[in-house]
């Protein structure tokens, strides 16, 4: 049940855990096509499209990668062969010969594979990682 606090009329009262929209909402919010999901949106679902994209992607395993290194704030440039692991066609970890890793707790964006198995990364301090995955 829904009901309204006159007192506050922008305030909305969820009873017994049942969601009904206003009367001025009589349908919930679709965002416009080309912002859904291809997984949601079955009118236009295009099976050569999803293939190919799947053909495209790294599967989720560690690889070596050639990654280079970029620090802006001193520009020490230095490239390396490092082993990487991927999930989800994302660059997600960075591990070093000495057993360090950079991961999710420094990494702040970047990481979504191309096609070429190639992606940057860049972390909390700045720095820049360019990887390109050893197929």
């Amino acid at each position: 049940m829904l009901s309204c606090n006159s007192d506050k009329p922008d305030t909305i009262k969820l009873d017994d855990n049942k969601y009904q929209p206003p009367a001025s909402q009589s349908t919930p919010y679709q965002p416009p096509k080309h912002y859904r999901s291809k997984v949601n949106d079955d009118e236009d679902d295009d099976d050569n499209t999803d293939k190919d994209e799947d053909s495209n992607k790294i599967e989720d395993d560690t690889y070596d990668a050639d990654v280079e290194y970029y620090n802006p704030n001193t520009g020490t440039r230095s490239s390396y062969t490092l082993e990487v692991e991927v999930e989800n066609n994302r660059v997600t970890v960075i591990n070093f010969p000495k057993g360090g890793w950079l991961d999710d707790v420094h990494i702040v964006s970047g990481g979504e594979l191309d096609s070429d198995g190639s992606t940057r990364i860049y972390t909390d301090k700045g720095y820049e990682f360019s990887i390109t995955i050893n197929r």
